[in-house]
């Protein structure tokens, strides 16, 4: 069993700065942009976008911006009992891992709705976040694992991922990324499959409904507006897609975004 102590997001903050500590609670994070140092145990990590970081408990460490682009992460920090541990060996090492995950999309998703659930604290969050700590552990140990697959197929998925994400708003289909990297598409899928734990329509859509809420939120768009943005023809497929990923529809985003702008007077 998990028990998370603590969520958050670090948002460009240029005071940001760790001290030199002893941590007391296994921690995970994610970094969305910028660069930063952690030093653990007198090893020096560089981290950039995309980098998971996974910190032991009881390890000495400090961290700090890198650059002048400060940076930007999601972080947990989390204890796991003995069964818990003996079913994600990762968390058996004593060492930092450090993985560039191939499922950065779906990590920043699941990351999203951590510290949703972890703020709200509505009830049952605590299972509710315990599973999706869990599920980010599990995916993140699955990539480790991944690394004995010989290099080209770990190429071939970069290839998708990358023409994924730089083609989100056209209408992609698994045939065009077969056809990318010269395979059927039945062997892209499976492969896919077996080296991230989740199907390649599934990474199309995450990777689309997260570009629509950063654009929902950030921006006075409509949910109509959104889902032609990223290749979505018919919105009520979209607002299916988006519940699917997120667990609650766009319109409750727009909400939120809505309450945000809103003069406290108004409130």
């Amino acid at each position: 069993m998990i028990e998370l102590f603590g969520a958050g997001f670090d948002d460009r903050d240029p005071s940001w700065k760790r001290q030199r500590s002893k941590t007391t609670a296994c921690a995970l994070a994610l970094i969305i942009s910028g660069k930063l140092v952690y030093r653990i145990d007198g090893v020096t990590y560089q981290l950039s976008k995309g980098d998971l970081l996974l910190i032991p408990e009881g390890r000495m460490r400090e961290a700090f911006h890198s650059d002048q682009d400060h940076h930007q992460k999601y972080w947990a920090t989390f204890v796991m009992d003995e069964a818990g541990a003996g079913m994600l060996p990762m968390l058996n090492q004593q060492v930092p891992i450090v993985v560039k995950t191939g499922q950065y999309e779906y990590m920043k998703q699941r990351f999203a709705q951590l510290i949703q659930q972890w703020m709200g604290k509505l009830p049952y969050y605590e299972p509710i976040c315990a599973a999706t700590l869990t599920d980010m552990l599990g995916r993140m140990n699955r990539e480790l694992d991944a690394k004995q697959y010989p290099s080209p197929m770990l190429k071939m998925i970069a290839t998708i991922q990358e023409y994924v994400l730089t083609h989100y708003r056209e209408d992609i289909r698994v045939d065009q990324l077969a056809m990318l990297v010269s395979r059927s598409p039945n062997y892209i899928s499976t492969l896919y499959r077996r080296l991230t734990g989740g199907s390649l329509k599934e990474y199309i859509h995450q990777v689309k409904v997260s570009a629509a809420r950063d654009l929902l939120y950030h921006h006075q768009v409509t949910i109509g507006q959104a889902a032609e943005y990223v290749g979505f023809c018919d919105q009520a497929y979209f607002n299916r897609v988006f519940k699917k990923v997120y667990g609650f529809p766009p319109s409750i985003l727009l909400k939120e975004r809505n309450h945000a702008l809103k003069p406290k007077g108004d409130r």
